[in-house]
């Protein structure tokens, strides 16, 4: 792992929160590409869920100044 550089305060806690929410993302995730086999709703809920990760890290890092647009968010 490489190391930590200095972050200011608040983007120190953007960052970690970003990191929790991939994490989610990607336990959401992993049974699907792992081919587990999972009902419909199930397979649709766990990619739900990763979408909404994948937008609240967008928008926590757009938040501290990431080059991101609104229109890029929200899954127009």
């Amino acid at each position: 792992m490489t190391e930590r550089r200095p972050w200011p305060n608040a983007a120190m806690e953007v960052r970690d929160q970003a990191a929790e929410a991939a994490v989610r993302g990607l336990r959401a995730l992993t049974p699907l590409v792992q081919g587990v086999t999972l009902d419909r709703t199930e397979t649709v809920r766990r990619q739900a869920q990763a979408l909404h990760e994948l937008q609240r890290i967008a928008w926590l890092l757009a938040s501290v100044g990431a080059p991101v647009r609104p229109e890029d968010v929200g899954g127009r």
